[in-house]
């Protein structure tokens, strides 16, 4: 943690009540198993104990429809970084603005550790997705307690990549993000139907020569 850092987060401990410290400082994305599925994982740092699934995230299409679509939380949380989060590719963090009004500044691409840095990450899998952009947002808060809670229960989300403002993230998922590329990939039996026509078209091909 560097000096700037850690004096705004001392600032931000004397300033604020206990009852809004925490909370999700992360979130990022991997595909799912399936085609079309996206896994969005939220970190926090730690509270003691172990912590259980809270909240909700609801997805909604910008350039592409789909939604807006409310899932529950339901992967149980894990203290290991979840494989495939990449910090600065797939993988953001809120960090305290330097101006005096505590906001909290997002995507930054690397964990400022505020109040020890990310150690518990909860996941939750949305299907039926295919390449675009997307607005995320966890609504009033990603929980219910100190564990999850949004740091926007703690000041406002100043995104640095779009402005949209206290609870909505914007992410632009490629074919590369969702498992098998998205849900419009051919069916296996479609895929050995078409490999078929290409074969007899040619042995025809091969024939009129």
């Amino acid at each position: 943690m560097n000096l700037r850092t850690a004096t705004l987060s001392l600032l931000l401990m004397l300033a604020l009540p206990m009852g809004v410290f925490a909370h999700t400082t992360s979130i990022g994305y991997v595909p799912g198993a399936s085609a079309g599925e996206v896994t969005f994982w939220t970190g926090s740092y730690s509270h003691g104990g172990t912590p259980v699934n809270e909240g909700t995230l609801t997805l909604t299409g910008v350039d592409v429809v789909y939604g807006p679509t409310t899932v529950a939380f339901d992967i149980t949380p894990v203290g290991v970084k979840p494989t495939g989060l990449v910090d600065g590719t797939n993988n953001f963090f809120w960090d305290i603005s330097a101006d005096p009004s505590f906001t909290y500044e997002f995507p930054v691409s690397t964990d400022p550790n505020l109040f020890g840095g990310v150690v518990w990450w909860q996941g939750v899998t949305f299907t039926g997705l295919n390449a675009g952009t997307y607005d995320v947002t966890c609504g009033a808060t990603c929980g219910i307690t100190q564990q999850w809670a949004s740091l926007s229960t703690a000041g406002t989300i100043k995104n640095l990549s779009g402005g949209l403002g206290q609870d909505t993230l914007r992410f632009t998922l490629t074919a590369g993000d969702i498992g098998g590329g998205g849900t419009d990939v051919p069916e296996p039996l479609s895929l050995a139907l078409f490999g078929l026509g290409l074969a007899g078209l040619g042995a025809v091909r091969r024939k009129i020569a």
